[in-house]
C-alpha cells in the first residue's frame, strides 16, 4: 500500500516535499525533483534556498509556522523558471511545501507590465496617495520622468488645486467601497499647463494584501483644443449669415422709429400722443440694443448671464407693450400666471427679451390674419429639481412633421429672408443655464413650445378676492337681446358695466371709460374682432381680461378653452367664468 502510495505521489503535477522541525527534507516526490534539478533529501532546505535561489527563509519554518498561521507562500526563480512554494503546518514535527510552476503565469504577468507600458493612456498605481507605477505615456504626456514622480503624492504634484480635495475624498470612497468611478479631473504637467483627463479608477491589492488604487486617464485635451477651434470656426462661418439677419431685423427696428416719428409730426398739437409714440420708440429702439447684446453674446462666454437672476412674472407684465407691438394688431398675446407672484430664474432681462422676441416673432410670422399668442407659465418638480414651464402657444399654421426635428439646427429655414439662426441660438441659451426645451405642433392648429427653465426661487398667493361693486365690466355685442340680458344680470350682481353694440361704439366712447377689468366681446362682430377690441383697450387698460362669446365652433381651436364660452350659453356659465378669471 505504501508503495502504491508513492507511486500516486511520484505521478502528481505537484512538487511535494516534507520537511521536519530541523529543516532537513525527509521526503520529496518525483516533480519535486524534477522541478528543483537535484535530489533534495536530506538536505537542509533553507540552507538549499537561500544559496541556490536567492531566496531568503526569514527566519526558521518552524517559528513562523503554528496551527494559527497553518499557511504563507513564496515564489522561487531558477533560470527561465519560476515556481511557487506554498507552506502547509502539519504537525510540530513536519511542513508540507508544495511546489507549482507559474513561469507561464509569470510569463503573462510580465507581459502585463509590458502591455502596461506600452498602452496610449496614463496609467498609475497609488498607494497612500503616493505613486508607486506609472506607464512611459504619463513620461510622454505629463513631461516627467519616472524617477521624478515615483514616491511623490499624486495629489500634491499632479492634481488641480481647485480639485485636489473633492479627488482625495472620491479615491478614499473608492477604497472603502471598491467600487470603480469614472470622473473628469485636470492634471498639471511639469511646465505648469493644465492636461484634461477622463480618468477611471479601481482597487486592487498589492502583494502584502494592501489596497491600492489604480488610474486609468485618457488624456481629453487636444479634442477640447480641436472643440474649441471648431467653435470658432463655425461663429466664423455663422457670423455672416447672422450679421444679414441682424442687419433685416435692424430694417424693421428704423421703419417702426420712421412710422412713429411721422406719427409725432402729425400730433404736435396733442402732448399726450406724443408721449405715447415716444415711449414706443423707446421700446422698439431697446428691442435693437437686445439684438446687439446677443450678438455679444454668442461672441463671449456664457457665464455671466447664467450668475444674473430675473423675476420672470413682473418681466412679462412690463415687456407686454413690447410684445405686442412686435406680434402686430392682428395678433393679441395673453399672459397667465397660475396664482405665481414672483418666480426668479437665470438670466437677465436682454437675455429673455430676445429669447421670447424670438417665439413672438416666429407665431406672428405664422399666423396668418388674425390669431392669439399665449405665455403661461408654470412650476414643475423633478426629481430634486424645480422647474419655471413656459409654455408659448400660436394659433399659427404649425410645423409640417418633415421640419419638427430640424427647427433648431443651425441654418435651418423656411423663410426667404431669415438666417436660420434664431431657434438655434435660443435652445443653445436655454441649454446653458440649466433647461430644454420641447415643442409639439399640428397643422392648421398652431405651436406650443414648452420652455424648462431651473428656478432659483419662486412664491403664489391666493388669487385676490375682489368684491362685484370692484370690478368693472365692458360688453360688446351686437345682438341687442343678448348684450341686455347680459348687462342687466352683470348689474344685478353688483358688477359695473360698460355695454356697447360694436367697434364704432366703443371707440367713440372710449374717453369716456375710466376702468376695465374685463372685456366680454363676440369674437365677430360686425365691424370689428372681438380680439382687436381686445387690444384697443388693453393700449388704454394693459390688465384687462377678456371672455369672447362665439357661435363658431372652428374659433374654439384658436382661443384658450377659459376664454371663450360657445353660444348658445347658461348665464350661469358666465358668471362662474367671471368669478373664476377676476374673483
Amino acid at each position: 500500500m505504501k508503495i502504491k502510495l508513492e507511486e500516486i505521489l511520484n505521478k502528481l503535477d505537484v512538487g511535494i516535499l516534507i520537511v521536519n522541525k530541523d529543516n532537513i527534507v525527509i521526503y520529496a516526490n518525483q516533480k519535486a525533483k524534477d522541478f528543483l534539478g537535484i535530489d533534495p533529501i536530506t538536505n537542509l532546505f533553507c540552507y538549499f534556498l537561500f544559496y541556490n535561489y536567492q531566496e531568503p527563509c526569514k527566519n526558521c519554518i518552524k517559528n513562523f509556522l503554528s496551527p494559527e498561521s497553518p499557511k504563507f507562500d513564496i515564489t522561487i526563480s531558477l533560470g527561465e523558471s519560476h515556481f511557487l512554494l506554498e507552506y502547509v503546518y502539519l504537525t510540530k514535527e513536519e511542513v508540507l511545501i508544495l511546489i507549482k510552476d507559474i513561469s507561464k503565469e509569470f510569463y503573462y504577468k510580465s507581459s502585463y507590465f509590458t502591455l502596461l507600458e506600452s498602452l496610449p493612456l496614463s496609467i498609475f498605481f497609488l498607494k497612500k496617495g503616493k505613486i508607486i507605477f506609472m506607464n512611459k505615456f504619463v513620461e510622454k504626456v505629463l513631461e516627467y520622468s519616472k524617477q521624478e514622480l515615483l514616491g511623490k503624492s499624486f495629489f500634491e504634484v499632479l492634481v488641480s488645486p481647485d480639485e485636489k480635495f473633492g479627488l482625495e475624498n472620491k479615491f478614499n470612497k473608492i477604497l472603502i467601497e471598491e467600487k470603480e468611478d469614472q470622473f473628469t479631473v485636470t492634471l498639471i504637467n511639469k511646465e505648469g499647463k493644465n492636461r484634461f483627463y477622463l480618468g477611471k479608477s479601481f482597487v486592487l491589492r498589492d502583494r502584502d494584501g494592501e489596497k491600492i488604487i489604480v488610474f486609468t486617464g485618457i488624456d481629453l485635451s487636444e479634442f477640447i483644443e480641436l472643440k474649441e477651434r471648431l467653435d470658432t470656426l463655425h461663429k466664423t462661418h455663422s457670423f455672416g449669415s447672422f450679421l444679414r439677419s441682424l442687419v433685416h431685423d435692424f430694417n424693421n427696428v428704423l421703419h417702426q422709429v420712421n412710422e412713429y416719428l411721422k406719427q409725432i409730426s402729425k400730433e404736435l398739437d396733442n402732448p399726450q400722443k406724443i408721449k405715447k409714440s415716444i415711449t414706443l420708440i423707446e421700446k422698439t429702439l431697446f428691442s435693437w440694443i437686445d439684438l446687439n447684446k446677443l450678438l455679444l453674446d454668442y461672441t463671449k462666454e456664457f457665464k455671466e448671464i447664467e450668475e444674473k437672476r430675473i423675476e420672470m412674472v413682473n418681466f412679462l407684465k412690463n415687456n407686454l407693450e413690447l410684445f405686442q407691438l412686435i406680434a402686430g394688431s392682428k395678433v393679441f398675446i395673453q399672459l397667465e400666471f397660475n396664482y405665481l407672484s414672483s418666480v426668479w430664474i437665470p438670466g437677465d432681462e436682454s437675455f429673455w427679451r430676445y429669447i421670447i422676441l424670438n417665439f413672438i416673432s416666429n407665431a406672428r410670422d405664422a399666423i396668418e390674419k388674425e390669431g392669439l399668442i399665449s405665455i403661461i407659465l408654470r412650476t414643475k418638480t423633478e426629481g430634486l429639481k424645480k422647474y419655471l414651464i413656459m409654455y408659448i402657444k400660436d394659433t399659427g399654421c404649425g410645423i409640417p412633421e418633415e421640419y419638427i426635428n430640424k427647427i433648431f439646427e443651425p441654418f435651418f429655414t423656411t423663410k426667404e429672408k431669415s438666417s436660420g439662426l434664431g431657434l438655434f441660438l435660443v435652445k443653445n441659451h436655454i441649454y446653458n443655464i440649466g433647461g430644454k426645451i420641447e415643442v409639439e405642433s399640428k397643422l392648421g392648429k398652431g405651436t406650443t413650445f414648452k420652455l424648462y427653465i431651473p428656478v432659483v426661487e419662486f412664491k403664489k398667493l391666493e388669487k385676490e378676492k375682489r368684491k362685484p361693486e370692484e370690478i368693472y365690466i365692458v360688453i360688446i355685442e351686437d345682438d341687442d337681446e343678448i348684450r341686455k340680458n347680459i348687462e342687466e344680470i352683470l348689474k344685478t350682481e353688483g358688477f359695473n358695466v360698460y355695454a356697447f353694440s360694436c367697434g364704432k361704439e366703443l371707440e367713440e366712447n372710449l374717453p369716456e371709460i375710466e376702468k376695465a377689468d374685463l372685456l366680454i366681446a363676440d369674437f365677430h362682430l360686425s365691424d370689428i374682432r372681438g380680439g382687436e377690441a381686445y387690444q384697443r383697450l388693453k393700449k388704454k387698460f394693459p390688465s384687462i381680461d377678456v371672455i369672447f362669446l362665439t357661435g363658431d365652433i372652428f374659433s374654439l381651436a384658436e382661443l384658450p378653452s377659459n376664454r371663450v364660452i360657445l353660444k348658445p350659453f347658461n348665464v350661469g356659465d358666465l358668471i362662474f367664468r367671471i368669478k373664476e378669471l377676476l374673483q
